[in-house]
Formats: C-alpha cells, structure tokens, sequence
C-alpha cells in the first residue's frame, strides 16, 4: 500500500468507527481487495447488496473507500495553500495532521464550518454516485466529516 492509500485508509478507518465499526475486523483485507482493483470491489459491492442485509453492511467497506479517496482530494485541493505555506512536508503528512488524534490540533489545519460542509457535500455526491442508499450515504458522509472536524 503507497503512502496515498494508507492515508485513504486511515481516514477511512476513522469514518467506518462511527459509521459501521463491525466492518473494522475485515478492513484491512479489505482495503488490500479495493486497491489491488477498485472497480472489481465496487462492481462486487453492488452485486452483493441485494444478497441480503449483513451482506449489504460487509460490503459498505469498498463504497467508504471511494468516498475517502474523494473526500482527501477534495481536501487536498481546499487546504493546498497552507500545505505550501507549512514547506517541507508531503501532502500526506500534512493531511494526516488534519485528522491525526496523538497530537494536539494544528490550528492551520482546522476545518472552517463552510469547509466542513463542502466536505460533507462532496462525499454525500460520490455516495450517491456509487449507489448507496440515501440513509447510509448520509451517515458516511457524516461520519466523514465528523472523524475530520471533531476530535476524538
């Protein structure tokens, strides 16, 4: 796993605590699953929600990833200004600063409620783009936000 995708993962991690913490004992393989080939955990993810609902649940792993991945780009992009200005780090330190809970807040990093929100937004469309049911889009978007914006 490269450095981008460890970072997808570990935020994604953080969002699945609040939004499914039952998937976190199949994460990792998971993870490995989704990024060895995206496309192919996603087209299983829609194949198998129909199957019933501990399959549709498992399978909420793979779409989290996709929104993450979304998510960190977008964030990526709104905070690119102060990466540059923070010198000397890659954007994935710096990005794992944003959401990091072993250090103290970087008030240089913290998330203004207008951010907050264009996050929530981007990650609800991506959601929904994969096809995931409006109520579970909504609360991985918010778990999203939350595991970015609060601490803890």
């Amino acid at each position: 796993m490269d450095d981008d995708q460890a970072v997808i993962a570990e935020l994604t991690q953080l969002a699945l605590s609040r939004a499914a913490p039952d998937e976190l004992a199949v994460f990792e393989e998971t993870a490995e699953e989704y990024f060895a080939d995206p496309q192919a955990a996603l087209s299983a993810t829609s194949k198998d929600t129909a199957v019933g609902f501990g399959l549709e649940l498992a399978m909420l792993t793979p779409v989290a990833l996709a929104v993450g991945s979304t998510v960190l780009q977008a964030l990526a992009a709104m905070l690119s200004e102060r990466f540059l200005a923070a010198g000397g780090r890659s954007v994935s330190a710096m990005l794992r600063r944003v959401f990091r809970r072993d250090q103290p807040p970087d008030p240089a990093l913290t998330l203004t409620p207008e951010q907050a929100q264009y996050l929530r937004q981007v990650a609800l469309q991506r959601a929904h783009a994969l096809g995931m049911p409006p109520q579970q889009a909504h609360l991985l978007a918010d778990s999203f936000v939350g595991a970015l914006a609060t601490p803890g």
